[in-house]
């Protein structure tokens, strides 16, 4: 690739939750981040969370390296990329959906699931399902790129609610599309063209809801390091709500680093 990857996450239970059902992953091999938000009861929340950013990885992992292989005619209007993505969602979301139906103690198991996948320039990807976001921090300038599947945001998209009504609504947890409710269910594929100096930024709702897109602004201006500014996205989401999990994942896109000489000789021993 013409440019380096730094990905990183942090997470928190929040104030009045007894278990954390959020799940996040990172895998700097893949140039792959994800977050998950699970929902149900009997650990079910959990489990469906933990499902999702797994079997992603998994799944994109067993097709980089030819273990298995797209069908030709699966998807063909998306991109290369695009259809990796869909597969292994809907491998995902089979998997949860499965475990939903065959036990009734997890009847109404799902989650969210939100992830970014980078090849090289251009072949990169999100995967969107649910109301967990991915946001862009391009140019000192940040914005929203999935679209919530919410009723409130419905409500919003037909004029009968404005985004601050929707944002402090006490129905904002309603989900139209999640992982697992249907055995049969389409995530969204937003392709993106990284460039050097974006951030990504991938969350949970516990996040939106305990910070405003100008106080994560100000923390993106801010050149923390990704590790940092993860960090402190969570705990001031979890600090001024913390009713909820509250979970983040940074991928930010930096200038390539020239190898070092004692860098070439380990490759030569991979």
């Amino acid at each position: 690739m013409e440019f380096d990857i730094e990905l990183a996450s942090y997470t928190d239970i929040g104030k009045i939750r007894e278990k954390n059902e959020d799940s996040t992953l990172i895998s700097p091999e893949l140039c792959l981040g994800a977050v998950a938000d699970g929902m149900g009861g009997h650990n079910a929340g959990e489990i469906a969370s933990n499902l999702a950013v797994s079997i992603l990885e998994q799944t994109l992992m067993d097709l980089r390296e030819n273990k298995i292989v797209l069908p030709k005619d699966y998807e063909t209007a998306y991109t290369p990329v695009g259809r990796k993505l869909l597969y292994a969602s809907s491998l995902a979301n089979y998997r949860v959906y499965t475990l939903a139906t065959e036990n009734i103690k997890r009847s109404g198991m799902g989650t969210t699931l939100s992830a970014i996948y980078i090849e090289d320039e251009n072949n990169a990807a999100i995967v969107h399902i649910g109301d967990s976001r991915v946001y862009l921090y391009r140019n000192g300038t940040l914005s929203q790129i999935t679209t919530d599947h919410s009723f409130v945001q419905q409500q919003v998209a037909l004029g009968n609610m404005t985004k601050e009504d929707a944002e402090k609504s006490r129905i904002q947890n309603i989900l139209m599309k999640a992982l697992g409710l249907k055995q049969d269910i389409k995530c969204d594929i937003i392709n993106i063209k990284p460039q050097i100096g974006d951030t990504y930024v991938l969350c949970s709702d516990g996040v939106n809801k305990g910070i405003t897109d100008n106080e994560m602004l100000n923390l993106l201006k801010s050149d923390l390091k990704p590790t940092e500014l993860c960090k402190k996205i969570v705990k001031i989401s979890a600090s001024n709500d913390g009713k909820d999990n509250t979970s983040c994942v940074i991928v930010h896109v930096s200038q390539k680093q020239e190898k070092s000489f004692l860098d070439h000789i380990k490759s030569w021993f991979k």
